[in-house]
């Protein structure tokens, strides 16, 4: 029964450890990826910014 107590207790705490191991490699992981978000963000919002502009002078051209 002691024995039992034991592996519980130190099931516990293995699992505690494990799971605050697992949210600092994933935090880690998620700068990261914010950082690969924001540099694709900034790159899809330049290339809708210049296909806009090329619609708005093939609009202007198209109406002279």
């Amino acid at each position: 029964m002691q024995d039992e107590e034991r592996y519980m207790t130190l099931n516990v705490q293995s699992k505690k450890r494990t799971s605050t191991q697992t949210a600092q490699l994933t935090f880690k992981d998620y700068s990261v990826v914010l950082h690969w978000y924001k540099i694709l963000l900034g790159i899809s919002g330049t290339l809708n910014g210049i296909l806009a502009l090329a619609l708005i002078s093939l609009i202007l051209l198209d109406s002279s």
